[in-house]
Formats: C-alpha cells, sequence, structure tokens
C-alpha cells in the first residue's frame, strides 16, 4: 500500500512566453499511501504561524488573517505531539484553507493539511480539528490501515492523539468534554446500525459497501474507547511507553488489526487475560467495560438539557464559560419532545441559530426542523447552499426527510439539493442521494 512519492510539481504561468515559464521541482523523499497523494491549484496567499507551519488561503478571500489567527497555537500542539509519540517526520505542518464545498473538515495529507473555512470559528477552538490531522502524522500517515475494513487502527489511534493534544494544550476539562461529546456520538450511531450491527465492529466486513455509506462515529469513537480502556489497565506511563514502540516499530508500514493484537500480546504479555480483545475488535455494540465520561462539565450540561422538559433554559451565569462545543453537547441532549416555543425562546435569548460556529447553527437548526419551526427555514436554505461540509449536510436533510415527518418538509429538502448540488463535492451529492433514497 506504501508507494515512495518521488514526485516532481511543474507549473507553468500561462501567457508569458516559453522563456519566462516558471518552473518549481519537489522531491517528496518519504514514502506515503497513495490516498495521501493531493494536489492543490490556485490563486493562494499564505501566512507563517510558526517555525514549521504556514496557513494558506484563496487570495481573494477574507480567510487568511482569521485562519492565522485560529490556528496560532499550532506549533504547540506539534512540540506536544513529539512529546507524545516521537519525532514529527514530516518536516512541515502546513495548513491549507479549501473552499466552503470540501465535503471534510479535514484531510491529513503529510506536510499540507486540507481544512474546511467551517473550522475558523474565531475562537480558537477549531484548532482541535488541526489536532485530530496533526495526531494523524503519527497515527495514519505513519503508520497505515491495510484497508478500510481495518480503519479504526487510523481514526481511533488518532482520536485518542489527538486528545491527548488538546489535554496537553487546552487543559483536562476540553479533554474530558471532547470525551463526552464523542460517547454519546457513539451511541447515536450504535443505535442507528440496530438492523446492521455488522458496521459496529472494530474490524467489520465492508464487501460491496462503499465506505461513504456506512461512514460513522464507530471506528473513531470505539477505537478511541478500546485504547482508553488499555491505557487504564496498565496506566498511563506503561501506555506512552507501548505508544512510541507501536509508532516507531511500524512507521511507513500498512497494517491490520491482528498484526497490532499481536504486538499489542507481545509487549503487555497478559493483556488479553484482563481485557476481552476479541469482543472489542469483532463483537457488536459497546462492551459493557467502556468508559462513560465522568466530567463534572459533560454532567451539568446534560442535566441542564434535561430540565428543558419543564420549560427552563439555561441562566447566564450557566453558559458564561461556554465555548461552541458546550452549546452543541447541550443542544444534542435535549430532548425529543422539546416544543417550538422552547426552541424560539432559547434562540431568542442566546442566538443560537446565528452562530458563527457550524457544530451550534446545524445542531439548533435541526431541532428547529424536528420541532417544526417554520420560522428558521431560510436559516436552513441557507446553511444548505453555503457549505458542503457532510457532517453539516447529512444532519440537516435527514431532519428534512424523516425527522420532521412533513411532506412539504421533503419537497423543500429536494428543491435546496437541486438548487444547491452543483456546489457540493460528488462524495456529498452521493450521500445527500442515499439519504433520499433511503426515506423517500
Amino acid at each position: 500500500m506504501w508507494r515512495s512519492a518521488n514526485h516532481w510539481l511543474t507549473t507553468s504561468v500561462l501567457g508569458i512566453p516559453s522563456k519566462g515559464r516558471v518552473v518549481e521541482e519537489f522531491e517528496m523523499e518519504l514514502p506515503i499511501p497513495p490516498y495521501l497523494f493531493a494536489f492543490a491549484v490556485g490563486e493562494l496567499d499564505n501566512r507563517e504561524v510558526g517555525p514549521r507551519t504556514r496557513v494558506y488561503a484563496e487570495a481573494v478571500t477574507q480567510l487568511l488573517d482569521s485562519a492565522a489567527k485560529e490556528f496560532d497555537g499550532t506549533e504547540d500542539m506539534i512540540r506536544e505531539g513529539e512529546r507524545l509519540f516521537g519525532n514529527y517526520e514530516w518536516e512541515r505542518f502546513d495548513l491549507l484553507v479549501l473552499p466552503p464545498s470540501f465535503p471534510y473538515g479535514g484531510m491529513e495529507n503529510p506536510r499540507m493539511v486540507f481544512l474546511t473555512p467551517t473550522v475558523i470559528k474565531g475562537d480558537v477552538t477549531g484548532a482541535q480539528v488541526v489536532a485530530h490531522e496533526l495526531a494523524h502524522s503519527w497515527t495514519g500517515n505513519l503508520i497505515t490501515n491495510k484497508t478500510n475494513e481495518h480503519f479504526w487502527l487510523n481514526e481511533g489511534f488518532t482520536t485518542y492523539a489527538e486528545r491527548r493534544i488538546v489535554e496537553a494544550v487546552q487543559g483536562e476539562k476540553r479533554a474530558l468534554l471532547n470525551i463526552g461529546i464523542g460517547w454519546r456520538g457513539l451511541n447515536e450511531d450504535v443505535e442507528r446500525f440496530k438492523d446492521n450491527m455488522e458496521l459496529t465492529k472494530l474490524k467489520n466486513n465492508q464487501e460491496g459497501i462503499d465506505p461513504d455509506d456506512v461512514y460513522s462515529q464507530v471506528p473513531y469513537e470505539k477505537g478511541f474507547q478500546l485504547l482508553l480502556r488499555i491505557e487504564r489497565e496498565i496506566g498511563r506511563p506503561a501506555f506512552d511507553e507501548f505508544l512510541k514502540k507501536y509508532i516507531a516499530t511500524f512507521k511507513f508500514k500498512s497494517i491490520d488489526t491482528e498484526t497490532f493484537i499481536d504486538f499489542l500480546k507481545a509487549n503487555i504479555p497478559g493483556i488479553e487475560n484482563k481485557i476481552d480483545l476479541v469482543l472489542w475488535t469483532e463483537g457488536t455494540g459497546i462492551p459493557s467495560d467502556a468508559f462513560e465520561p465522568d466530567s463534572s462539565v459533560y454532567k451539568t450540561i446534560v442535566s441542564l438539557a434535561n430540565e428543558s422538559v419543564n420549560g427552563r433554559m439555561p441562566r447566564e451565569d450557566e453558559i458564561a464559560e461556554w465555548q461552541g462545543q458546550e452549546w452543541e453537547l447541550y443542544l444534542d441532549n435535549l430532548p425529543k419532545s422539546i416544543e417550538a416555543s422552547q426552541v424560539l425562546a432559547l434562540d431568542s435569548r442566546y442566538k443560537l441559530s446565528e452562530s458563527k460556529d457550524y457544530e451550534v447553527k446545524v445542531s439548533f437548526l435541526q431541532r428547529a426542523i424536528s420541532c417544526g419551526c417554520k420560522a428558521y427555514y431560510s436559516e436552513v436554505e441557507k446553511t444548505l447552499k453555503e457549505v458542503g461540509r457532510m457532517k453539516y449536510l447529512r444532519p440537516l436533510y435527514t431532519a428534512l426527510v424523516k425527522d420532521s415527518g412533513n411532506e412539504d418538509d421533503k419537497v423543500f429538502a429536494k428543491r435546496l439539493f437541486f438548487e444547491a448540488r452543483e456546489c457540493y463535492h460528488p462524495i456529498a451529492q452521493g450521500v445527500v442521494e442515499a439519504i433520499f433514497g433511503k426515506h423517500m
């Protein structure tokens, strides 16, 4: 699966005589998996934000200064990654902010990570996506899963590594909150796949399946939970040493689940007698020894959301320190029985529908659709036409064609997709079409 990427990049300035052509050469001396080889072409400008990092964006946009400010702490994260996982092997860690049609949060291409502009939130919390893509520099880019059926080896490890970096840079409370949000996402996706529990396994059979059709939090969060379970069993210092040895042993290689399990048993003798590794990797659902977050912030937010059954909204003093993630967790935990009047009152006080953080806005709009708040459908339309990130398209289109139960909403969704379709990436188009095929 690995190839030495000795490629040369040649660019020409059109319209200039041949003797005035500009030719640039670039040689990638380190081997990379083929899926990580990518080109970016455009009129780009850049800002330096660290000794190893420049932020790039289209010169015609106003994104660059905002992006540079959002990602100013990148070098601190790289240093923490090196402390935890070993040397950063890729020399540069540059960031490219792509147009809004980019369907993912980020893509971990070595030396230059691709990012959606929706991660620029103005409060530096978007740097957590950068932490995830940075973590891939060790888990995913250095050690890669052989096939998508072992995808958790990329994403479970990277989710664990990301949260260790976040904990070091932003504090334990922030990392625990991330675990809480991930825990909820894992439970929701296990419920989503209740009719096809094969997809809740870490090592699963995807023969004849388009991975984009079954994308979920399972490889990320269940994989994270397995690694956290091992850490809890042997202690963090021992697990840190194991991780460094694992990365050093398999760097620049592609492996499968069996290879990892064999290495784990060889280096932590008897671990299989304390943790049911077969259940974790080949069993369905969430094992009983998984870790439900024990965070005071997490519990407080969930409790506040549950109190909305009685019409209570969080007070100003209770949300004074909330950022986007806290609001996202609150909104995601609101009971399905919440009434339209409560949604309207919540937005009237806190202006959630106007949030610049799409995690917050989309979570709020989901609730508005589900309880039939037509007042927000213009904002739903605006959102679905200005961004193509699948993380936002999936829940909003699903809410319109499935959750609301309203035929007019299905007509509305089809019109929006017809008008916005060409602005979506082909992968995103396929995801929306699959939602329509399943629920319409």
